[in-house]
């Protein structure tokens, strides 16, 4: 797993970025603590789709179409597990075109011919590719060791790491161009802008109105009528003073006996009073500012890096969390059953508590290979207020909503997606999300298995 070390704990690891923002972003992407979130934040509903079916229409599929992709996904990555042992100078990754699995291979390396041979008897297409992904990966590990060794400030710029292995490019992908040096030639990276921010949201006060969120349905029978489920809005609270985010709860687990909900570690950062400098400060959750709390984030499982944590349940609320759904408006919650790793060109849909069901494709990954990815970015609409939130395949656990690039020039969170949608359309950008994976948040916490029924 590669990430990098980022002070201001909006690390996010090594992304291929294929569109970027170019437009100026404030450093903070939020209201600073104590400064309650602008009017426009809350005045307008910021519902992009209240199903499932509604999201994914959008993109002109349907869930059949959306149960192939997944079930091609899981094809692809178990090829690519299999093509990184047997073809490890031919093998240079794998992505979905259209409703088509593509393998990359490296012409003239070693068994490139049966690895060709091998992809097109399993049904997929094959593409020429400069480097094997090993190679790749390796050059990234390189220039993520030069980007760590920088002063804070410009380490502090340095958002992500772009692997292309389409066409072998690796690319330090930064907030600010001026504000970081141009990597060593001979690690043979380039720089560029990008404008991704955090995408939970701040207020002064945990007193303070709760913004719109999505209308919800009763639960099915299966389950209890007040469970929490994956989407659902919770109000994190700071343990050093009176300020609060507003985040979309993760999927729900089970760790060492104990429920838990998988979600972003930021949600629960908050102004360190000993430094005044944004930090990672174990909060308390609730549904709102009066309700008593449901449960507590921990030091010993949050990981600000790869923006990452667990929020412990409270004994008397695991049995709202023992579910493997997804919340549902104007449908039935989406029963979760085990988890899946991206593939580029796949469709995934997202559910946040600001913004209900977006979806999209992904148009990066952080490496060739599906198992290893930690990071993925996908062309869809995530607000602020949508961080944790859950990003799934038809039934499959994907990823936790990390980071967004839904800001404006000044760095203040559009109000929806509609109004993102025609802001960054000026500059040649679309919406995008940057989610961490379920498959690395599993791996830094050793012993968490994701679902909780």
């Amino acid at each position: 797993m590669r990430h990098l070390t980022r002070p201001r704990l909006w690390g996010v690891g090594a992304l291929l970025t294929v569109a970027v923002v170019t437009a100026p972003v404030a450093a903070q992407a939020d209201p600073r603590d104590g400064t309650p979130a602008s009017d426009d934040s809350r005045a307008t509903s910021a519902t992009e789709h209240d199903s499932l079916e509604g999201a994914l229409a959008e993109l002109g599929a349907t869930r059949g179409d959306f149960r192939e992709q997944s079930a091609l996904a899981e094809r692809l990555s178990a090829a690519s597990d299999d093509y990184t042992v047997r073809f490890p100078t031919a093998f240079a990754g794998v992505r979905i075109v259209g409703a088509t699995g593509q393998v990359a291979v490296v012409h003239g390396a070693d068994g490139v011919d049966l690895l060709t041979q091998d992809a097109r008897a399993r049904g997929f297409t094959v593409r020429s590719a400069p480097a094997p992904a090993r190679e790749l990966d390796e050059t990234a590990d390189r220039v993520q060791a030069w980007a760590d060794s920088l002063p804070p400030g410009q380490r502090d710029a340095v958002t992500t790491i772009d692997v292309d292995p389409s066409t072998g490019d690796v690319t330090v992908v930064v907030e600010d161009s001026a504000a970081v040096p141009r990597p060593p030639a001979d690690l043979g990276a380039g720089v560029r802008s990008a404008g991704f921010r955090p995408a939970q949201g701040s207020v002064g006060s945990s007193t303070a109105t709760l913004p719109d969120a999505p209308p919800t349905t009763q639960p099915p029978a299966t389950l209890l009528p007040d469970s929490l489920v994956g989407g659902t809005r919770v109000l994190v609270s700071s343990p050093s003073g009176p300020y609060a985010n507003w985040c979309s709860l993760g999927f729900n687990g089970i760790r060492d006996g104990r429920v838990v909900n998988i979600t972003a570690a930021h949600c629960s950062s908050f102004t360190d009073p000993a430094t005044s400098r944004p930090a990672f400060l174990p909060g308390t959750i609730s549904e709102g500012s009066s309700p008593p709390r449901l449960g507590a984030f921990t030091a010993a499982e949050a990981d600000e890096a790869l923006d990452a944590a667990l929020i412990t349940v409270d004994p008397e609320d695991q049995p709202r969390f023992r579910n493997s759904h997804v919340l549902g408006a104007g449908a039935l919650p989406l029963a979760l059953s085990g988890t899946q790793s991206p593939v580029v060109g796949q469709v995934l849909c997202k559910y946040g508590q600001r913004t209900g069901y977006t979806c999209g494709k992904v148009s990066g990954v952080d490496s060739a290979f599906p198992g290893g990815t930690t990071n993925v970015e996908i062309d869809l609409c995530a607000i602020s207020g949508d961080s944790g939130g859950v990003v799934f395949s038809e039934t499959r656990a994907v990823a936790v909503t990390s980071l967004s690039n839904a800001f404006d020039s000044r760095g203040q969170p559009y109000p929806s997606c509609q109004d993102a949608r025609t802001d960054l359309a000026r500059i040649g950008a679309v919406p995008m999300m940057v989610g961490v994976t379920v498959g690395s948040i599993a791996a830094r916490f050793p012993g968490l298995q994701v679902g909780a029924s």
